[in-house]
């Protein structure tokens, strides 16, 4: 549906979207955090806080630098083999949630079933998130001024190997692969006692390249107030990073670290034109800006993770950049002789909303429109070069060194361009009915709203239309019915065909509204059920037309002597009946609240997703000779339940907290257009989105007479000692493609995702805590030298050296070393498939509020707070070197910690 129909509904249908799970006349599946709860965590990227926070939302961590680890986010689960991305409203207006600062956010509410998200049509069907920025309100002027200190330190950094143990263990790959060794035992014994450090070096990249930890800083200003004219919210903040890398401050002029700050501004104002007439008017501007090496983050992590100990000192004795004709990416140099790269990111939003009573022309009926505009651009400069390098070899035989200049220093090449250029145009149109009489209670509205979105690039535009029409009806607090009827249409779609039409009912009893449970503990039971069909059209641009390129060649002409020439060919076949992915969702729910102090809820839904656009190849044959097109004939079924619990109680001065929530989902693919396997537990088709295929592990060849012996043989390559048995699936005796079964579960989400806080404060002094965890999550190892060692001149982790097999430690529980590779060893096998559940610390606070009494005494302080938290401090799970949720060779997770005040006035 239309991506502001959040401020529609908030104004005109309070009743309806009330945006909380327990509110009394509510049949959606809707879940709520507020400001309170996620002010235990400020992040750079807001995304981060929501870990455990909704019920159904499964927040998941992600790697990178501090302007690129923002959340994925997913709600209820994967129910698409396409995107399955949640559509994110801020305000009302599809706007990137990590645009805003943590500060400024009110509450975030997430909407799961088909009531809350039909109304959103073509783009509804991933879920629907909805965040609300602060509000002023009619009341003195308040003050606010908050500052945090950060520090943040990296998770499970890798241990490698040192380079006499690289160099031994190179000898050791080359020789299980029949070649003869690299390093003498001179040469040994100069990486053991480091005689020779600058030809036979032993360097620790980790600890050269990343600092012990990173700085930051968020500073808050905010004001809000107002009469009943005019009220207002306004807010400052800055916030920056300092990056981990070192060296990063050995050039004159310029830095070289991975540091990131930003600043907002934000302005939201209530204004009441008449006592029939209001207007809200909302500005946010951001200017953010990063800094970074030459080399991007992924290069600079590549490089540490791949380069041997004893390769090569950082620079030789004469000064230059260490390096060999293997091994050109220097880490260190990646980081202080790449040059730098600049980016600045320059957003603003605007939106006006005006409201109009016409209860004079008949009573509840209220009109109104709103309009909005977002600009965002980022921009580029480029200052970066070349650097120099040379190798440092020793020549035993001559007794010399031998130096060599690989490559010469660069000078700085300055380059910019304009990075991400979107603007979007929002308008909308609404009328709106509401009633009461005797037992009665209805609320009825209609909007009409269109959108359109221009991106950088050519045929980059999107543009969406939408209708709808609801009705929310309640009988005596007790019987409760929506009905809504939404017309969505997306330009991506064929012109013939854009329109979809979104029906869902919703129905509603509560039950201790009724008298035979009018019970004084009992402040509410209530049982509701929703149908209906969301869309999803999240496609690339003109799929549905058929387009040529001037790239085709070899068409021959003439009878005597054929000559090829060149000619247009088909690039595209446009995709007939291109339509939207169908969510026909359905949900059960139960909430419950006794003593105002216990808090239950449940939910269990199936969504069944049909016209899925997925690869046709499977079932079209090569003969056709042009790439073919996608078809809408996919089908996931997902299921699953979510359960969340509170009690929250107070006994004179203590007050205390404790809940949960806990998400089970599990989705099947129905139909893909999977091509022809010949065993039906190769099918992809009945398992899960993301599952992953491979060979079973059956244990590791101790010797050639093991080999020559066994019945079944491995035709994946040449097999040799210390490489691992599989087990013969199809019982032909040979192990080939046809052995690949599945895996443990799926690799993209996991199916169980669960949270549980708690929280405690007697006379100012609290502490709070929150673990956030997943279960049934399936991950591959195969980092490169964690657990790909020596293969692509990789270096070795301490890890595997310690637990290979060899002929010396025949009980080593993984594969032998080699050097040239083997097939028999790094594919997909259960080795190498990994429990990836975990269970986190994500937050751990302690704060002391002053007493009122105490800041009375000021005349002109209302509050003050003292904080000190961490974040992700521990992790519970079976992988240990590396966290779950930042697998390979990249940007480590960080644990962090924060110091800091809020003051308000």
């Amino acid at each position: 549906m239309s991506k502001n129909i959040y401020i529609i509904l908030i104004s005109v249908l309070c009743s309806f979207h009330a945006m909380a799970q327990k509110d009394t006349l509510a049949t959606s599946a809707v879940a709520i955090t507020t400001s309170d709860k996620l002010s235990h965590k400020n992040s750079i990227k807001p995304s981060n806080q929501l870990f455990g926070m909704l019920p159904g939302l499964q927040v998941m961590q992600t790697d990178g630098a501090a302007w690129e680890n923002g959340a994925s986010l997913s709600v209820r689960g994967q129910g698409s083999l396409n995107s399955n991305a949640p559509l994110i409203l801020v305000d009302g207006y599809q706007r990137s949630m990590d645009e805003l600062t943590s500060e400024e956010i009110e509450s975030v509410s997430v909407l799961k079933d088909a009531v809350a998200t039909a109304l959103y049509g073509i783009r509804g069907a991933n879920g629907v998130i909805l965040v609300k920025t602060k509000r002023g309100s009619v009341n003195e002027p308040q003050i606010n001024f908050s500052y945090e200190f950060n520090m943040a330190t990296p998770n499970r950094l890798p241990e490698f190997v040192d380079g006499y143990t690289y160099a031994s263990a190179l000898n050791e790959a080359l020789r299980n692969d029949g070649q003869p060794a690299r390093y003498s035992g001179s040469e040994l014994d100069a990486f053991k006692n480091q005689t020779m450090p600058g030809f036979y070096p032993n360097v620790d990249w980790v600890g050269e390249a990343l600092r012990d930890a990173t700085y930051g800083d968020n500073v808050n200003f905010s004001a809000q107030g107002g009469s009943r004219f005019v009220r207002y919210y306004t807010s400052l903040n800055f916030l920056d990073n300092r990056g981990l890398l070192q060296p990063t401050e050995t050039n004159e002029g310029y830095s070289t670290q991975q540091k990131y700050s930003k600043l907002n501004v934000r302005t939201n104002l209530d204004i009441t034109v008449s006592p029939t007439t209001s207007v809200q008017l909302n500005f946010m501007g951001n200017f953010s800006e990063h800094n970074r090496p030459g080399k991007v983050t992924d290069d600079i992590f590549n490089s540490i993770y791949q380069v041997p100990a004893g390769a090569f000192p950082i620079k030789t004795d004469k000064g230059v950049w260490g390096g060999t004709t293997t091994y050109s990416n220097n880490p260190i140099a990646f980081i202080s002789g790449s040059g730098y790269a600049r980016s600045q990111t320059r957003a603003l939003f605007a939106d006006m909303h005006l409201k109009q009573d016409l209860s004079w022309l008949l009573s509840g009926l209220s009109v109104g429109f709103q309009i909005g505009l977002d600009n965002t651009a980022s921009y580029w400069d480029s200052n970066t070069k070349n650097f120099g390098y040379g190798s440092a070899v020793y020549d035993w035989v001559k007794d010399e060194a031998i130096y060599t200049n690989l490559r010469n220093e660069g000078t700085l090449s300055f380059s910019k361009s304009v990075g991400d250029v979107r603007t979007l145009f929002n308008l909308g149109l609404y009328a709106n009915y509401a009633k009461i009489w005797g037992k009665h209670n209805l609320n009825a509205t209609m909007q009409y709203s269109m959108d359109k979105t221009t991106m950088k690039g050519r045929n980059t535009g999107r543009a969406f239309m939408d209708i709808v029409g609801q009705i929310h009806y309640a009988y005596n607090n007790r019987y409760l019915l929506d009905l809504s009827l939404s017309g969505s249409a997306s330009s991506i779609l064929d012109p013939k065909d854009r329109w979809g039409i979104f029906p869902a009912l919703g129905v509603g009893w509560v039950l201790s509204n009724e008298d035979f449970l009018d019970r004084d503990w009992l402040s509410l039971l209530k049982v509701r059920a929703s149908y209906g069909i969301s869309g999803r059209a999240d496609y690339e641009v003109n799929l549905f037309k058929t387009i040529y390129d001037n790239s085709g060649n070899s068409f021959y002409f003439g009878s005597q002597t054929p000559a090829g020439l060149g000619g247009k060919r088909v690039s595209q076949l446009g995709i007939n009946g291109l339509t939207y992915e169908k969510s026909h969702k359905l949900n059960a729910g139960l909430d419950f609240i006794a003593w105002n102090k216990l808090s239950l809820s449940m939910d269990a839904f199936y969504d069944h997703r049909t016209d899925i656009l997925v690869d046709a190849g499977g079932y079209t044959s090569s003969v056709l000779g042009v790439p073919v097109p996608k078809k809408n004939n996919g089908i996931v079924d997902n299921k699953g339940v979510e359960i969340a619990l509170s009690w929250n109680d107070r006994i004179s001065d203590f007050a205390y907290h404790i809940g949960g929530q806990f998400t089970f989902a599990r989705n099947e693919i129905m139909q893909m257009n999977e091509e022809y396997r010949p065993y039906d537990y190769q099918k992809r088709t009945g398992t899960s989105i993301g599952q992953i295929f491979g060979y079973e592990v059956q244990g590791i060849y101790q010797s050639q007479e093991q080999i020559d012996n066994r019945e079944v043989k491995q035709k994946l390559g040449t097999v040799r000692p210390g490489d691992l048995m599989f087990k013969d699936q199809n019982g032909d005796n040979i192990i080939d493609s046809y052995d690949q079964v599945a895996l443990g579960y799926n690799a993209g989400m996991p199916e169980i995702y669960y949270s549980f806080d708690l929280g405690a404060e007697y006379k100012g002094v609290g502490v709070y805590a929150q673990f956030q965890g997943t279960g049934h999550y399936t991950k591959m190892l195969d980092t490169r030298s964690v657990y790909r060692p020596i293969v692509g001149n990789n270096t070795i982790s301490t890890h595997y050296y310690e637990n290979r097999w060899s002929e010396s430690t025949p009980n080593g529980t993984l594969p032998r070393l080699t050097y040239t590779g083997s097939d028999n060893n790094y594919n997909n096998n259960s080795m190498w498939i990994t429990d990836a559940s975990f269970l986190k610390l994500r937050t751990l606070e302690l704060y002391y509020n002053f007493p009122a009494r105490l800041l009375k005494r000021t005349k002109f302080m209302d509050g003050a707070k003292l904080f000190a938290r961490a974040h992700d401090l521990f992790c519970f799970d079976k992988i240990d070197l590396q966290d779950p949720e930042a697998l390979g060779a990249v940007h480590p997770t960080m644990t962090q910690y924060a110091f800091g005040f809020n003051l308000s006035f």
